[in-house]
């Protein structure tokens, strides 16, 4: 039987008249609003709990499968990983042992060029000094012949300014 809510309410009426306004509404609040059939019985709960256990059964097991595979994952990349590291000492050695012979070759280029530059520096040094004392020798003659020239002069001048000294002492 389906109870529905006019039914309630008429049952609400009849019970407000016998146990009063207070009495009905705490009597009609521990009713189900619910049908019979919607209520669950212990067998309900009984057959749901033991379904709920059976699907953790599953999940617990499913979970076991999970670390398993991570364990046998993590045995993989500890072993990729072993590898991986080997290889890249075994690069690294490579790489360190070309450097060495390509710094070896380097520097043995670079002493040659500075070899080679110093060499051309001391022949342009000694046609430099060459140069220089060339044109000292020649800048030595000219300043000679200037110095005559300015002593020569000075001695003109001095001469000159004696006689018009003695010419003034003269005259006065």
């Amino acid at each position: 039987m389906n109870i529905t809510q006019q039914d309630r309410h008429d049952l609400f009426a009849k019970l407000q008249s016998a146990l009063g306004e207070s009495g009905a509404s705490t009597l009609m609040e521990l009713l189900p609003l619910q049908p019979n059939a919607e209520l669950a019985t212990r067998a309900d709960m009984a057959s749901l709990r033991d379904t709920v256990r059976g699907e953790l059964a599953e999940v617990r097991g499913e979970i076991a499968e999970v670390r398993g595979e991570i364990s046998e994952l993590r045995g993989e990349l500890k072993g990729d990983m072993a590898s991986l590291r080997s290889e890249l000492k075994g690069d690294m050695a490579s790489l360190r042992s070309e450097l060495k012979g390509d710094m070896a070759s380097l520097q043995s280029e670079l002493k040659g060029d500075m070899a080679s530059l110093q060499s051309e520096l001391k022949g342009d040094m000694a046609s430099l000094d060459g140069r220089l004392t060339t044109e000292m020798g020649r800048l030595d003659g000219r300043l000679t012949r200037e110095m005559g020239r300015l002593y020569r002069w000075g001695a003109a001048v001095v001469a000159a300014n004696a006689v018009s000294t003695i010419t003034v002492i003269l005259a006065a």
